[in-house]
């Protein structure tokens, strides 16, 4: 008896971990959403097995009550996922169908793999530590979809042929169609607020409150010029010798236009008589008031001195 209960309650173990299997998870299937069947065992039980946990609706996934949450999948390339929730490999072809929700015969396949369930080696074996993930590519197209208002019933059906006869899988998701995910019309990354064509920056040529470039800056207005750059005005002809001597000689005084430096302001008239008339002018006293008046800025050294 003790060891016939050990052989049964083993056979039963093995039974459980072999029924495991699994099936489609994203989008979320009916057998998940409506029926609460545990996803680590009876949501992933073969159609044949599934029935005796479904109160009476059976074990094909398009018995099982709608889910009013339609979820979103897109127009074009898109990528449901699966799982694997024992070792077993099972290998053998996956396929996807859209249906129309009220009548299972109206359906279009999206997506097809080949042994989509299985492990790199080509046989049966082991797969690993479960639940082993994998995942398949559909591609839904705008036209000529089996149902209306984008409100369709996602049908990923599995064949295990490792077995004869085969285990038949299926599992149900009610989605919308054309309701966001990546691929299709629909970006993977949202679009940005502005237009693309609009301008990122105020048009150059409109008025802008401070320009974006400083403007040239103008020639500068002249500063003071440095005596040393600048050239002293020609002397005019020698003053007449004032009330003193007689009259003014006709040739003018020889007053030669300085050579370098520009004169500083010219001291008042009369000056205080520092300096001497030496040159060869006839009238040396009127040329001695004319070289107090102007000197040193103006005599040169050969035609005056200082006292």
């Amino acid at each position: 008896m003790k060891i016939a209960r050990i052989v049964a309650i083993t056979s039963a173990a093995l039974v459980s971990q072999a029924s495991a299997h699994g099936g489609m998870i994203e989008p979320k299937c009916r057998a998940i959403t409506t029926m609460k069947l545990n996803i680590d065992s009876t949501f992933g039980h073969p159609i044949s097995m599934r029935a005796q946990y479904t109160n009476g609706k059976g074990g094909e996934c398009f018995g099982f009550t709608p889910d009013t949450n339609l979820q979103p999948i897109p127009y074009g390339e898109s990528k449901i996922k699966m799982r694997a929730n024992d070792g077993a490999n099972h290998v053998g072809p996956c396929t996807a169908y859209l249906i129309d929700p009220t009548n299972k015969d109206k359906k279009l396949k999206v997506g097809e793999m080949k042994d989509c369930m299985r492990s790199l080696h080509p046989g049966p074996g082991n797969k690993g530590d479960q639940p082993i993930p994998a995942e398949m590519t559909i591609n839904v197209p705008k036209d000529n979809l089996p149902c209306k208002d984008g409100h369709c019933v996602l049908q990923f059906y599995w064949e295990a042929t490792h077995l004869d006869p085969h285990e038949l899988f299926d599992n149900c998701a009610d989605v919308k169609i054309g309701g966001g995910g990546g691929g299709g019309d629909s970006p993977s990354v949202s679009p940005s607020t502005s237009p693309s064509g609009a301008p990122s920056a105020s048009p150059s040529a409109g008025p802008s409150s401070s320009p974006s470039t400083a403007p040239a800056p103008g020639p500068k207005p002249p500063g003071p010029v440095a005596p040393t750059d600048a050239p002293g005005p020609a002397p005019g002809p020698a003053p007449g010798p004032g009330p003193a001597p007689g009259p003014a000689p006709t040739s003018g005084a020889p007053g030669p236009a300085p050579t370098s430096g520009a004169p500083g302001p010219a001291p008042a008239p009369g000056g205080k008589g520092e300096y001497e008339y030496i040159g060869s002018h006839s009238d040396k006293a009127g040329m001695g008031v004319w070289c107090n008046q102007n000197c040193p800025a103006f005599c040169p050294g050969d035609i005056s001195k200082q006292k």
